[in-house]
């Protein structure tokens, strides 16, 4: 019967039982999975209660506007407003003001455990709750969290390329030897050994007169002793009894009908001893290995299958079949069933690490997001509505602004997903039952199949990690984070076809003003590259000399390394009409304003000969050098250097070499000789 849908009136009582117990559930719209949030429990806050109530009545308002993780994040975000908030001695919530969420900024920037942007992760996490909380009629309205209170904090934000191409061919090698150590455990059948066969005890201690077993028993171990202790002489009682273990080598042959001696001397008789004696064991190690064969394990792999059926039985219902057996296991193997089955190789507990292989090349063969990997359900292969001959995956992504977008594929690879999918679903056959979930492992404290959450896959990442020895470039331990997957072949496919828009897909952005600042952030070099000089630029000598051009340099305004016709009126953003314009070089060289003149080339000779005696004398270092003059080096000798006959830039190199222009020259008096 399908649950009825909750009315108004029964909404606004769950809202006022958020605000009196400070607790509330919310069940999320898209996996209908339900989560208690308890924002209670904190003595130190209690003075509070009133505050607390409204932001966990702000959180229940919310709930089809955040996730579990971020109504998480929020919650423990608020603590640390609480504790601003005690500081200020605020204590109810009609003194929360527009004033106190000033105070909270400074306060955060001043906290000496916050980074600048952590505390901006923090305040922007805490935002829109804020701005629900002013909606309350306990709160001010003007309780509004301030504009770009954290200016510049997107740019301190490290963008992450991801894994550099020998990682990533690491990080495959290793999933794939993975995915076939899973596959040849769980897919291999096996192969009784004994099954109809003697029980193996040859080498087992026989059971003595009082029952248990004993080595003098054995007439094996007789001889053996005979022949190492006794040198294969026939010894009288009196040289038997005067031996270490003599009198015990007596008594282990007498019975109720004859002595102890006269059982020696028949033994004798009956292996031929004597001057003629072949022996059988002399100065081989002893016959009898075991005294119980619960102690050898070709016994208890003989009993598992001639006993038991070969079930691989765990546990209480290997107690309860075989309480022999398992007692062995307990006593001489210290209880390790599982050691005992993998020597077999048998296995019945799959555990997220056995999985992680499978997990970790979705991740790389579709470059979605993990979430959506980890909520692949049985039923995610369907046919291709393109090919009904072909399969393809299907996905949800909630919340996107991709969804329903696929990721183009290589027509080559386009079968390796479904193949990963069907591999993990033969492995999981044997403990599925009804669960439709695609990650499902038994491995757990109740022995009972369930889906593997969001801990379990990055405990299992760890441990790969570790199992095959993963290391950075640099030669540093890599964890492996799945996280880093995506941008790693996004970035490795940008590089490849230079499509920001593609690479937006990729990263499921929704603005292309996020990927464009994605691409700030971590140097984008095809940017760099682009960056070229502006198509209106003027190159003195080069254009025309009818009138349309510029015949003379008087006009112009000397730059770092160029010229400007017109520094007064710059197209440059930022930059305001009848101001000097104060943009860098690198700027300087897509604005239409450029000049470059004969000047403005003997200034670069200069400009890089004065860096490269820098670095040469050892006043700056290497990735200093590159940083002042990589960019300026790029475009010079590639787009403005080309344009000019060859004879004309060595005769102004010559010139350069010769009269330097002053503040780059290499003689300047103080710097070197």
């Amino acid at each position: 019967m399908e649950k009825a849908k909750p009315t108004i009136s029964s909404l606004g009582a769950d809202e006022v039982r958020v605000l009196k117990e400070l607790k509330c559930t919310i069940q999320c719209k898209n996996t209908k999975q339900t989560h208690h949030y308890n924002f209670g429990g904190r003595p130190q806050f209690e003075s509070m209660r009133r505050i607390i109530s409204i932001f966990a009545w702000a959180i229940y308002k919310r709930r089809h506007h955040a996730g579990h993780q971020t109504r998480v994040s929020a919650r423990d975000y608020f603590w640390n407003f609480l504790r601003f908030l005690d500081e200020q001695g605020i204590r109810e919530p009609e003194e929360l003001v527009k004033g106190t969420l000033l105070l909270f900024v400074h306060w955060l920037k001043q906290h000496p455990s916050l980074s600048y942007s952590t505390a901006s992760a923090q305040f922007r996490g805490l935002r829109p709750f804020f701005i629900q909380m002013s909606k309350h009629e306990k709160v001010s309205c003007e309780f509004v969290p301030p504009k770009n209170a954290f200016p510049k904090a997107s740019s301190l934000q490290s963008a992450s390329l991801g894994y550099d191409k020998k990682e990533l061919k690491d990080i495959v090698r290793a999933a794939v030897a993975g995915m076939r150590e899973t596959m040849e455990k769980f897919n291999s059948e096996y192969i009784p050994q004994w099954l109809g066969k003697p029980p193996p005890i040859d080498d087992v201690a026989p059971f003595g007169p009082n029952g248990g077993g004993t080595y003098w028993s054995s007439l094996e171990y007789k001889i053996w002793w005979w022949e190492n202790h006794c040198k294969c002489v026939r010894l009288n009682s009196t040289d038997l009894s005067r031996m270490p273990q003599g009198q015990v080598f007596m008594s282990s042959f007498k019975t109720e009908n004859q002595t102890g001696m006269v059982g020696v001397e028949r033994f004798y008789d009956a292996i031929g001893a004597g001057p003629k004696y072949v022996t059988k064991y002399l100065g081989q190690s002893c016959p009898i290995t075991y005294r119980t064969p619960w102690k050898k394990i070709d016994y208890l792999v003989w009993y598992r299958e001639n006993n038991l059926g070969c079930k691989p039985l765990w546990g209480e219902e290997l107690k309860e079949v075989s309480p022999e057996f398992f007692g062995a296991l307990k006593e001489y193997f210290g209880g390790r069933v599982n050691e005992f089955y993998g020597a077999l190789g048998i296995y019945r507990w799959l555990s997220g690490s056995d999985l992680v292989s499978f997990y970790i090349l979705l991740l790389i063969r579709t470059q979605l997001n993990p979430s959506v990997v980890q909520r692949l359900t049985v039923d995610c292969i369907i046919p291709d509505p393109l090919n009904p001959d072909k399969k393809r995956l299907s996905w949800i992504k909630y919340r996107s602004s991709k969804e329903g977008s696929t990721i183009p594929s290589d027509q080559a690879c386009e079968g390796w997903p479904v193949m990963i999918v069907n591999k993990i679903l033969k492995i999981t056959e044997s403990i599925r039952g009804d669960e439709t979930e695609l990650w499902i492992t038994n491995s757990n404290r109740f022995k009972t199949t369930l889906p593997l959450g969001n801990s379990g896959f990055k405990d299992a990442m760890k441990e790969f990690s570790l199992k095959h020895h993963l290391k950075h470039s640099s030669g540093e331990p890599l964890i492996l984070q799945a996280k880093l997957i995506r941008p790693t072949m996004a970035w490795s496919e940008y590089l490849r076809t230079e499509d920001m828009r593609y690479l937006q897909t990729l990263l499921g952005q929704e603005k292309l003003e996020t990927t464009a600042d994605y691409l700030r952030r971590i140097s984008d070099p095809l940017f760099i590259i682009r960056r070229g000089v502006h198509q209106e630029a003027w190159f003195l000598d080069l254009i025309a000399t009818d009138g349309s051009g510029i015949s003379s340099s008087a006009s112009l305004t000397s730059g770092l390394l160029s010229s400007c016709k017109d520094p007064l009126r710059s197209p440059i953003p930022g930059q305001s009409d009848g101001k000097m314009c104060d943009a860098g070089h690198e700027v300087c060289l897509g604005c239409s304003n450029l000049v470059i003149t004969h000047e403005d080339i003997k200034k670069y000779f200069c400009f890089m000969r004065y860096h490269d005696e820098l670095y040469g004398s050892g006043l700056i270092s290497f990735e200093e050098h590159c940083s002042a003059t990589a960019e300026k080096k790029f475009v010079w000798e590639n787009q403005i250097l080309t344009r000019y006959p060859v004879s004309v830039i060595n005769e102004i190199r010559r010139d350069a070499d010769l009269r330097p222009i002053g503040i780059w020259s290499p003689t300047v008096e103080g710097m070197w000789l």
